[in-house]
């Protein structure tokens, strides 16, 4: 009897559940549909108190009381995302390429983190203005 391949067979690896991902930042629904009060819910406004488009599912047509409610309803969500597309516009026209805008997106973070620090260290008592300048001449006379 020969001993040759005799290593046990590999057991099994167990399946690995992936966890579902869950959006940062998905729009909620309306905290009014549905509600019992008649006086709230159906809608008898095209877009009801509170409504947000960015934050906000959109409402179906059951959610007003009268057809020409959603239509009106459908028009400002439009106009609403028709004023965003033509603000990406003018944004990609001065800033060219999606490479260029990321960089300034960037830039506008680190200002922001920077205006922070700023304001933090204004409230310790310590001069910004001069800490700079000294570090800028500093900058100077090692180049040099």
């Amino acid at each position: 009897m020969s001993k040759k391949n005799r290593t046990p067979a590999p057991t099994p690896a167990k399946p690995t559940v992936k966890p579902t991902p869950v959006k940062a930042r998905g729009r909620i629904n309306f905290p009014l549909v549905g509600s019992k009060n008649e006086d709230v819910y159906p809608f008898k406004v095209p877009v009801p108190e509170g409504f947000d488009f960015k934050a906000h599912k959109a409402l179906k047509k059951r959610d007003f009381e009268a057809d020409h409610m959603f239509y009106s309803f459908r028009a400002a969500e439009l106009e609403f995302k028709a004023l965003a597309f033509h603000a990406q516009a003018e944004e990609a026209k001065k800033l060219g390429s999606a490479q260029d805008r990321g960089r300034a997106k960037r830039l506008i973070k680190c200002q922001s983190k920077m205006d922070e620090l700023r304001q933090q260290l204004t409230a310790q008592g310590v001069d910004v203005d001069k800490l700079l300048a000294d570090a800028a001449k500093e900058a100077d006379e090692a180049a040099a």
